[in-house]
C-alpha cells in the first residue's frame, strides 16, 4: 500500500523506523560478507528480516542499499545498480498490503581523494529515483554540504520527495569531521532541503537523549536512531547484547522532548523496535520540548586575544623553534630565555617539520611556556593525529593554558618511507580550523584558542591560496603565518594577502646562514623559493660572513614589509639562535 508519509509525520505522534539490517543480518550469517550483496545472492534472507521489523511494529523501513557503492563493495558500478534496484524491490516486497513507507537509504561512500564526490553520490539517488522512489534516508554522515547538494538535485527532479538528513556523532557532540551537533542540526534544518534531521549510530541511547536535550527543536520534525548501545567481543565477533527495555525507555524520554521520528541503528533488533512500539504506543502524547537548551554556556564578550593586543601595541615578533629529534631539549629552554630577553613576543613550536618525527610540539610549548615564562604557540598537523588525539591534546593545552595554536596541514610523508608510517589526515587544516572554533564556542569559552594559520606566499596560483584562506578565515583562523620570504613576488603576495584578508599577517622571514642551508631550503624545503642570485651570493663565504650576509637579505625583506603587515615570523636556522637576536634588535631598531 502506498503511504503519504508527510501526512503521517503531521497525523502521529511518533514515526518508528526498524532497526540495523547490516548487524542483524551478520549476527545470523557470515558477518566477512557485505549485507547489501545478499540482495543478490540471498533476497529471501532479507526479505524476512524486512518483515520481522514491520511485525515488530516498524512503519518506516530502509533498503538494504546503506554501503551499495562501488567504493565500499569493491565492485563495477552496474553491480551497484542491480544491487541496488533489487534492495528496492525486496524492500517494496515486504510493505506490500501494508501501511509501511519504504526509504531509499544511502550512506557515507568512502570516495578516494581526487574523485568526483558529488556525481557518484547523485548515481546512487538517480538509481533510486529511476526505480520510483520518493522518501530518501541518508544517514550515519560526518558532514551536511554533501547533503544538501543531493537533496537539492533530488529536489529539482522530485519537489514533493521526503528527505532525512542524519549524522554520526560522539557522545561529545562532535562528528568525526570536527562538526559540532548543533551546528549541524541549525544548519541543515534551516536549509528548507530537508524534511527532517537528527543522528544516529556511534552513540547509544543515553547519550544521545542528553545531546537532543540541548537543541532547540521546537517548530522541527527531528529523527533520532541511536545504537542500542556499545559492542562486545565474543569470540572474535562484535555482538550487542539484548537490552531492549532500557533501549526502549530512552526512546519513550526521546518521545517526550518532542523527538517524532524514532528508530535504532547498529545492534538493535526486531525485539528492539518490538519492545519500543509497546511502550511509545502506550505512552500518551508527548510532552514536547520548551525551546530551551540544557547545558549552554554562556560565552563572555570583549575577550581581548594576546595576538590581537599584541598588535594593538606594536609589531610583534613570533620565533619558531623546532623541537629535537632526541631526549636533548636544554637548548630550548636555553633559546626561549635568550629570545624573551631579545625581546621576542612568542614562541612556536614546530609539529615534525619534513615529517621527521620530533619531540612533541604540544608538550614542549607547555613546558617552555611554564619554565620560561614566554608565550608558546605549538603547531598542530592534520597528519599525525586522528579526532580523537587531536581533541585529546587540545584539552591538555587548554589545561595547561596554552591559548595559540597555529594549525597546518603538514607536510607529506616521504614515498620510501610510507610502507613503515602512514599519515592519518583525519581532516585538512580549514576543517581542523573549524573544529577548533566549534570547541572554542562550546568548550572552552573565556579560555578559547587563539586559531592561526599558514599563507604560501610562494604559491605558483596565489589567487587561489588566497581563496583557500577566505574559507580558513570563515572556519574559524584569526591570524596568519607566511612562509620564508625570499623573492620580490613573495613580498608582494605577502602584501597583497595582509590588503585582501583583513585578518592579521605576519611575514615569514628566515635567515640563511650558509651556501649549502641555502641550497637546501630552495631544493628541499616545500613551499619555499629563493631567488639563483640570492643563492650564490652565499658562496664561498665563511660562517661569520654568510651570517652578516644572512642579516642584511632578511632586513633588506622586513625593511619593504614593515609597513603592510602585522608582524614578523622568525624561523631559527640551524639552532642558530644568536642569529635571531641580532634580528630581533635590528627590527626593534628599525636600522636598515
Amino acid at each position: 500500500m502506498k503511504l503519504n508519509v508527510t501526512k503521517l509525520f503531521e497525523n502521529k505522534d511518533y514515526f518508528l523506523f526498524d532497526g540495523a539490517m547490516g548487524t542483524y543480518y551478520s549476527s545470523r550469517h557470515d558477518n566477512s560478507i557485505a549485507c547489501e550483496t545478499a540482495n543478490l545472492n540471498d533476497g529471501q534472507t532479507i526479505l524476512r528480516i524486512h518483515r520481522e521489523y514491520i511485525e515488530a511494529g516498524a512503519n518506516a523501513i530502509k533498503t538494504n542499499t546503506f554501503a551499495a557503492n562501488r567504493f565500499s563493495l569493491t565492485c563495477e558500478q552496474s553491480e551497484v545498480e542491480e544491487i541496488i534496484k533489487k534492495g528496492w524491490e525486496i524492500a517494496n516486497a515486504a510493505v506490500r498490503d501494508r501501511e509501511t513507507a519504504v526509504f531509499a537509504d544511502i550512506g557515507p561512500v568512502p570516495i578516494p581523494q581526487g574523485q568526483e564526490e558529488e556525481t557518484e553520490y547523485k548515481k546512487l539517488a538517480d538509481i533510486f529515483l529511476q526505480c520510483g522512489a520518493e522518501n530518501f534516508l541518508f544517514e550515519t554522515f560526518s558532514r551536511y554540504d554533501i547533503i544538501l547538494e543531493l537533496a537539492a538535485h533530488i529536489r529539482l527532479k522530485k519537489p514533493d520527495a521526503v528527505i532525512i538528513a542524519s549524522f554520526a556523532v560522539y557522545p561529545d557532540g562532535y562528528s568525526k569531521e570536527g562538526l559540532f551537533f548543533q551546528d549541524i542540526f541549525k544548519k541543515v534544518s534551516s536549509s528548507g532541503l530537508v524534511n527532517a534531521c537528527g543522528f544516529n549510530c556511534i552513540s547509544g541511547p543515553a547519550h544521545m537523549c542528553r545531546l537532543v536535550g540541548q537543541l532547540d527543536i521546537k517548530g522541527r520534525l527531528v529523527t533520532v536512531m541511536p545504537n542500542s548501545g556499545y559492542p562486545s567481543s565474543e569470540r572474535g565477533r562484535t555482538v550487542y547484547v539484548d537490552n531492549s527495555h532500557y533501549f526502549a525507555e530512552k526512546m519513550l524520554e526521546l518521545k517526550k522532548l518532542g523527538v517524532k521520528i524514532l528508530g535504532g541503528c547498529c545492534g538493535t533488533t526486531p525485539h528492539h523496535i518490538a519492545v519500543t512500539a509497546k511502550l511509545l504506543a502506550g505512552s500518551g502524547s508527548a510532552a514536547g520540548n520548551t525551546g530551551q537548551q540544557a547545558d549552554k554556556q554562556v560565552l563572555p564578550a570583549n575577550r581581548k586575544p594576546l595576538i590581537q593586543k599584541l598588535i594593538a601595541e606594536k609589531k610583534p615578533i613570533l620565533v619558531e623553534i623546532d623541537p629535537p629529534f632526541d631526549t636533548n631539549w636544554e637548548y630550548m629552554l636555553r633559546d626561549a630565555f635568550l629570545l624573551k630577553t631579545a625581546g621576542a613576543d612568542m614562541i612556536t613550536i614546530a609539529d615534525s617539520p619534513l615529517a621527521k618525527s620530533r619531540a612533541d610540539s604540544s608538550m614542549m610549548a607547555a613546558r617552555l611556556q611554564r619554565e620560561a615564562g614566554l608565550p608558546a604557540m605549538p603547531h598542530i598537523t592534520c597528519r599525525d593525529r586522528n579526532l580523537l588525539g587531536i581533541k585529546a591534546t587540545l584539552l591538555g593545552l587548554n589545561i595547561e593554558g596554552i591559548r595559540n595554536v597555529l594549525l597546518v596541514t603538514g607536510d607529506p610523508i616521504a614515498i620510501i618511507e610510507r610502507k613503515d608510517v602512514k599519515g592519518v589526515y583525519s581532516m585538512n587544516s580549514s576543517n581542523l580550523a573549524n573544529y577548533v572554533s566549534s570547541l572554542n564556542d562550546n568548550v572552552f569559552g573565556e579560555a578559547s584558542f587563539e586559531i592561526g594559520g599558514a599563507l604560501n606566499v610562494n604559491a605558483p596560483n596565489f589567487d587561489a591560496e588566497l581563496r583557500r584562506s577566505v574559507k580558513k578565515i570563515e572556519n574559524g583562523i584569526s591570524f596568519f603565518l607566511t612562509q620564508a620570504i625570499y623573492t620580490e613576488t613573495a613580498v608582494n603576495n605577502a602584501v597583497k594577502a595582509f590588503e585582501v584578508l583583513k585578518v592579521p599577517v605576519f611575514a615569514g622571514i628566515m635567515p640563511i646562514v650558509g651556501y649549502k642551508n641555502a641550497q637546501f631550503i630552495n631544493n628541499e624545503v616545500p613551499g619555499i623559493d629563493i631567488d639563483a642570485a640570492t643563492v650564490e651570493s652565499f658562496r664561498d663565504k665563511s660562517r661569520e660572513e654568510s651570517e652578516i650576509l644572512g642579516i642584511e637579505h632578511s632586513m633588506k625583506c622586513i625593511n619593504k614589509l614593515y609597513e603592510h603587515v602585522s608582524g614578523f615570523y622568525i624561523m631559527t636556522p640551524l639552532k642558530r639562535i644568536h642569529v635571531v637576536c641580532e634580528l630581533i634588535k635590528r627590527i626593534k631598531e628599525k636600522k636598515v
